[in-house]
């Protein structure tokens, strides 16, 4: 662990500090003190307004807010991978700003923590703990890598899968994996429909693959070098080694569940379910099954068989024993590993994946912005509707009802559940957004990345409302 200072007068901090942290913007802006005062230390610029390029942007009463977070890293620092990026609060605040990401469905950034109990232990899902304060400067525990700001401390390019982030990396500290020489590759579903925090990396898996359904192509995230254990199986004190036994794991988003799949279906949520991958998915895959044996010699077998889940759940008569475990080379799931008692990623195309002739993935080509109306659409009391457009081709979506269909009566509203369909962002969900004409004004939602976004999908989440809702993206 590193010790880092910050403070508003630089001179106050000690001249031998080798990690500082300095304002970019607001009433105390010294990074260029910092820099200058100390020419060879690392220094970190802090952003007090959403708006203003740095580091970490500090969410506190008189500065960020929490939503503010969530645009800062999406609009101000959109050239970043949120994983490069760093927030500052205070623990009390960080549960709001967790919840901000999670409810604009944006992936989070590091975290950086405030809590003055003179213990410097960083809590478990954040990268540094400002712990001690003074008149003159406050003191911070730092992790030995701090993606975005140790851009030299990244893993050798031999270790990290051609296009892969490093944005949420996790082989420092308590974390911190052990050298091996990979032979076999674990498969895992995450069984959610985002890119999980892995309780700060305490859980993860050497690699995540989250799917883009607009550009039909698995975005890869990886936590651990190639050859360094990671920490996504469970291992019984005593018993023969799991994470440790030369094995690379991975990660993808989605569900081999058919009860969530089916519950996730009906919901209108996009996903990936195992049993049942595209063909765009499953060419992905085979891409990083081909690196896995081009580049670190991973067999491209598996002899084993894969049950549907929930059958691959437990004591499933395909887990092998601690003898199979030890000789085992190749391809396997997670139901395969002995200690384990998991059943993912179930009935996994591991054929389909150890065969399939990789091609690139497709490259979504950029289009202009163009300031065009769009039809209405109707938003009916049941079902699923929506419209397409050009990326970049609106800004907002908005709802109104009619209060004339009604016959002068009191409106009575709608309840909508409005899935704004991005490039960057995925499926941004907004929840209980509540119609009501009776004012005469419009609900609008702003895209969060206009040039990105492509269609909206609208269900009405109310009941006993017959009366329809009218939309225009625009």
């Amino acid at each position: 662990m590193r010790t880092m200072y910050d403070g508003v007068t630089p001179g106050n901090i000690p001249a031998s500090a080798t990690m500082v942290a300095g304002y970019a913007d607001g009433l105390y802006a010294n990074v260029p003190e910092m820099r200058a005062r100390f020419p060879h230390a690392t220094v970190v610029s802090i952003a007090v307004r959403y708006t203003t390029r740095a580091q970490v942007l500090d969410v506190e009463n008189g500065d960020a807010t929490p939503a503010e977070a969530v645009l800062w890293c999406t609009d101000t620092m959109s050239d970043k991978p949120n994983g490069e990026l760093t927030v500052y609060c205070n623990t009390s605040t960080w549960p709001a700003v967790r919840s901000a990401f999670q409810t604009a469905h944006v992936s989070e950034p590091n975290y950086w923590v405030a809590q003055y109990d003179n213990d410097p232990a960083i809590p478990v899902g954040a990268i540094a703990k400002q712990y001690e304060n003074t008149t003159a400067w406050d003191k911070s525990v730092v992790a030995e890598y701090w993606p975005g700001v140790d851009q030299q401390a990244a893993p050798a390019a031999a270790e990290i899968y051609p296009g892969a982030s490093t944005g949420h990396w996790y082989d420092s500290g308590p974390n911190k994996g052990d050298p091996m020489t990979t032979n076999t590759i674990v498969w895992h579903s995450t069984e959610t429909t985002v890119l999980p925090d892995y309780n700060g990396g305490s859980i993860a898996p050497n690699l995540t693959a989250v799917p883009d359904f607009k550009a039909q192509r698995l975005l890869w995230y990886q936590h651990f070098g190639f050859d360094t254990s990671s920490r996504a199986l469970v291992h019984t004190a005593g018993q023969i080694a799991t994470n440790t036994l030369n094995v690379a794991q991975v990660e993808i988003v989605g569900t081999c569940d058919p009860a969530t799949h089916a519950a996730w279906s009906k919901a209108g949520t996009p996903h990936l379910y195992m049993p049942e991958l595209p063909d765009w998915a499953v060419r992905d895959l085979a891409a990083f099954a081909k690196w896995c044996h081009d580049a670190h010699g991973v067999p491209l077998t598996s002899g084993l068989t894969w049950k549907p889940y929930p059958a691959s759940y437990g004591v499933n008569g395909v887990r092998m024993s601690t003898t199979a475990w030890s000789n085992f080379k190749g391809h396997c799931g997670h139901m395969h590993v002995p200690e384990n008692d998991h059943g993912d990623p179930g009935a996994f195309p591991i054929a389909a994946v150890l065969t399939t002739k990789p091609t690139p993935a497709p490259a979504p080509a950029p289009m202009p912005f163009s300031e065009v109306d769009m039809p209405l659409f109707t938003v009916t009391p049941t079902g699923l509707c929506g419209t397409s457009f050009l990326r970049g081709g609106a800004r907002t979506v908005g709802f109104f009802t009619d209060n004339t269909l009604i016959g002068g009566a009191t409106d009575p509203g709608a309840t909508l559940r409005v899935v704004v369909w991005s490039d960057t962002h995925g499926a941004e969900v907004h929840d209980g957004v509540v119609v009501n004409n009776t004012s005469g004004k419009q609900v609008v939602i702003q895209f969060t990345d206009p040039a990105a976004t492509h269609s909206v999908t609208v269900t009405r989440t109310d009941k006993g409302a017959p009366y329809p809702v009218f939309a225009e993206v625009s």
